[in-house]
This record gives structure tokens, C-alpha cells and sequence, in this order.
């Protein structure tokens, strides 16, 4: 394994080991756990999580879903006899059969990319439905299912800040529909099960970032970084569109928790300040030295919202994580990780 490998795949595992000491995992062991889209930004931090929880509990046993072939930084948190790498296609009917039976789904999988899930609508719908409904069969009784959704399924709505009480009111026809309507039905999947006394939790989950993230991801963060790494940062428009970032650790802390003791059927997670996008450039360009270039016209990506802002009441009632990684300390750990990640 190269030393850019070790660092990339450190950094991960240091972020893991913190979550893993906010918690007793007693509970797990003796267990299976299945996580889908295990290579994804939030499936690596519950896979490493996981890989490095399966060193003391026993008789763990993780099954880490993956599509695509997985990045080298990956690799070491399948390494144990514990965690079984399983390769293969969600939205394939047979896949999906030979899916082992397990006390734990954490359902990650799902274009989380607007260009990704634009670009491949009837996938997206798949992987949140479909998908959702056939993994089901796959849980243990008395076990507990985990489905990421997404603050998606807030878009249309008007107020300062989104509750769990409300949904968004777009058309069918709204240029993100396969991915809103594709979460939509995915938690109405799961609160289907919930009232067959089955243990399930949505979690609408909103602009997390940090190392973890792939090269080819274009949503802002890992866009404006990448930018950076190779010139002056130049804005698609003025930026003035209000977005609450997340770090990946903190996050991904809040979902252990819900996997653990969790009782509601949905909750939001996510950050807790608030800034423009052209306010987030500013802080990236001036920890990458960077000059920054904003148009003074705003074009925001087709169908996205204005303003994004979870209210954390509900998640805060039972667990009240701080401190959050402040926005320049989890931005920094960011670039940090894709100057390594694009030091091939």
C-alpha cells in the first residue's frame, strides 16, 4: 500500500475512531450489519466505523455493498475476515435476491449528485424504491433498517427552516422529481414497515462534506476545492443561494446514534450555521490562497432551492452532539484530503 493510500485511508480512520468513542457498542455484538453504497461518502464512515469496531466486539459480521470498483483508500477497512465486500448492482432483481439476511441495514445507496441523478433518472427511482422494499426482506426480525433520505424532499417549501412535520410540494415533473419522489416513496416504504412494528428510520440528511469525498464528485464543496487546486476559483454565479454544510463526522455521529436508540420514524440531520455559497468560496479560497471570481448574475442548477436549513430539534431531544467541527476547521481537513486524494 502507497503512503498516499495510508494517509488518505488515515484520515478516515481517525475521524472513525472519534464517533466510535462517543458510543457504547455493546449492542452489536453477536450482530450483522449490511451497509449499501459502502463506497459512498457516508457509507465509508459507517464501514469504517465498523472495520475498526469489529477489532473488540464479537462475533460482528458487516457486509459492505458496493457498486462500482472500490478507490484504494477503501480497501483497508475491508481487510478483516469480519467484513465481506459484496459487488454488485442494487437495481438488479438477482443481486438483490442473494443479499445475506441481517440485524442492521443501513440503506446508503442512491445518487446523491444532481448532475449524477439527472442523468440517469429511472436508476435513482430504483435505488430508493425498489431497492428499499425488497432490502426489507432482508431484515433479521427485531432487527433495525437505517434509509438515507435527503432534505431533497423539502424542495418547495417556503419557510426559514424545514421540520420533520412538513413536506416539499413539487410537481412530478420538477427537473429533480426522480430523486425527490424517489426519497419520498423510499420513506414512505419505510414507514409502512414502521407500522408493522418494524424498528426503521428516515433521515433526511443535508450537504454533508469532508475527506471521504471522490474526485468526480461535482457538488459545491469538492467543485470549489477542486478549482482551487488548479487555479484561481471562478463561481458558475454570485452565490447567492443559503445552504447549512455538515461535516461527514458529525453526521455520520448523529446516524450512529439513531441506529442505536433512535425512536422516531424521521429526522433531520445535518449543520447548524448558515451561509451563502459565495460566503462558503470565500472561506475555501482563502485557506487554498486562491483569488476568488463571482459573476454578478445568479443561474443556480436547474430545479435547486433557494435556501436550505434544517431545524435539529427532533435529533437534538435526544442526542445533543457538540461541538460540531466548525466550517473552517471541516473545510480545512477537506482540502487537506483532496490535495493527497489528486497527488496521484
Amino acid at each position: 500500500m502507497s503512503e498516499r493510500v495510508q494517509q488518505l485511508s488515515k484520515m478516515i480512520e481517525d475521524e472513525a475512531k472519534h464517533i466510535n468513542s462517543c458510543f457504547d457498542f455493546k449492542p452489536l455484538e453477536a450482530k450483522s450489519v449490511l451497509i449499501t453504497g459502502a463506497s459512498g461518502l457516508v457509507g465509508i464512515y459507517f464501514l469504517a466505523c465498523l472495520s475498526e469496531l469489529s477489532k473488540s466486539i464479537d462475533k460482528l459480521k458487516v457486509y459492505a455493498v458496493i457498486h462500482s470498483e472500490p478507490t484504494d483508500f477503501i480497501m483497508p477497512f475491508v481487510s478483516s475476515n469480519k467484513i465481506e465486500m459484496l459487488r454488485g448492482d442494487l437495481a438488479e432483481d438477482n443481486f438483490l435476491k442473494n443479499l445475506p439476511k441481517v440485524d442492521i441495514i443501513i440503506h446508503s445507496a442512491g445518487y446523491s449528485q444532481p448532475t449524477v441523478f439527472m442523468g440517469d433518472p429511472i436508476k435513482s427511482i430504483r435505488l430508493n424504491t425498489v431497492a428499499t422494499l425488497n432490502l426489507f426482506g432482508k431484515l433479521n426480525e427485531g432487527g433495525k433498517f437505517l434509509f438515507l433520505s435527503s432534505s431533497e424532499v423539502y424542495n418547495g417549501v417556503e419557510t426559514e427552516e424545514y421540520f420533520e412535520d412538513v413536506i416539499g410540494n413539487t410537481n412530478t415533473t420538477h427537473p429533480r422529481a426522480c430523486y425527490i419522489e424517489g426519497k419520498k416513496t423510499g420513506e414512505t416504504i419505510c414507514n409502512s414497515y414502521g407500522q408493522q412494528g418494524v424498528n426503521v428510520s428516515s433521515v433526511r440528511l443535508s450537504l454533508t462534506y469532508g475527506p471521504g469525498m471522490k474526485l468526480n464528485d461535482t457538488r459545491v464543496v469538492p467543485s470549489l476545492i477542486q478549482k482551487g487546486i488548479v487555479g484561481p476559483i471562478e463561481m458558475l454565479d454570485a452565490g447567492e443561494a443559503k445552504r447549512t454544510f455538515c461535516y461527514i463526522a458529525d453526521a455520520v455521529e448523529m446516524m450512529w446514534h439513531i441506529v442505536l436508540h433512535g425512536k422516531q420514524k424521521i429526522y433531520n440531520v445535518g449543520g447548524i450555521s448558515s451561509m451563502t455559497i459565495k460566503q462558503l468560496a470565500e472561506i475555501i479560497a482563502k485557506h487554498m490562497h486562491v483569488t476568488l471570481k463571482a459573476p454578478t448574475i445568479n443561474s443556480a442548477i436547474l430545479g435547486a432551492p433557494k435556501n436550505v436549513f434544517l431545524n435539529m430539534d427532533r435529533i437534538f431531544s435526544e442526542y445533543y452532539k457538540k461541538p460540531f467541527v466548525d466550517i473552517d476547521e471541516g473545510l480545512q481537513r477537506t482540502i487537506k484530503w483532496y490535495k493527497r486524494l489528486a497527488n496521484e
